[in-house]
């Protein structure tokens, strides 16, 4: 139970990381 938590806090990780550059490109395009 705890690896699946660690791996589901990995994965929000990532994504949120993925999201916030993806911001970051969009304020650096315009």
């Amino acid at each position: 139970m705890g690896v699946v938590f660690y791996l589901g806090l990995v994965g929000a990780g990532l994504v949120a990381a993925a999201v916030i550059g993806g911001v970051l490109r969009g304020i650096k395009l315009i």
